[in-house]
């Protein structure tokens, strides 16, 4: 059962179509949270593309600024999930990320699919329990930021896995989990 997982997150990272990036407390790939512009975003970002701004139109979260989606190329759905990326800009700048695209992987090399585990050992990272509404690991990040993964298990992986990550500058963000 878990090389079956193990080959089909492989397919998936491999049908995204984009390259890997690192995210982090700082930012994801090469742009900084609080800092980076949505041109830079746009430049950035693959896949087809799903904008609103200040609550026009029907967002998948609540968020007062420009919301960009993002979704995977060649993938619609990832561990169940919708395979997308939301960027959230707030006064011309990136102030908010969710993901769970297959791309992106952390320093210590967490990704969709690492074990909870593994991840929580490799990233020195707080574990909620899975009696809380959005099960997640709280990243180390720097005060004013919040860095999250979220976890999900399945009857394979009962220890639970990673399933997508969350970066804010806070409190200029969408909140975690809202869609």
């Amino acid at each position: 059962m878990t090389i079956g997982f193990s080959v089909l997150l492989l397919i998936a990272l491999v049908r995204s179509g984009a390259g890997t990036a690192t995210i982090s407390a700082k930012g994801i790939g090469p742009l900084e949270i609080g800092k980076a512009t949505r041109t830079e975003m746009q430049s950035f970002a693959l896949g087809p593309t799903n904008f609103w701004f200040t609550q026009k139109g029907n967002p998948p979260v609540h968020f007062k600024g420009e919301l960009w989606q993002y979704e995977c190329v060649g993938q619609s759905k990832i561990f169940g999930r919708p395979c997308r990326t939301l960027y959230g800009i707030t006064n011309g700048h990136l102030a908010t990320v969710e993901t769970t695209s297959p791309q992106f992987f952390t320093s210590a090399k967490t990704h969709l699919g690492t074990p909870l585990p593994q991840a929580r050992k490799h990233e020195h990272a707080k574990w909620s329990g899975w009696k809380v509404r959005c099960p997640h690991l709280t990243l180390p990040a720097s005060k004013g930021v919040v860095f999250l993964a979220s976890v999900s298990r399945i009857a394979a992986k009962p220890e639970g896995f990673v399933t997508g990550f969350y970066l804010s500058a806070t409190p200029s963000s969408f909140a975690y989990c809202a869609s």
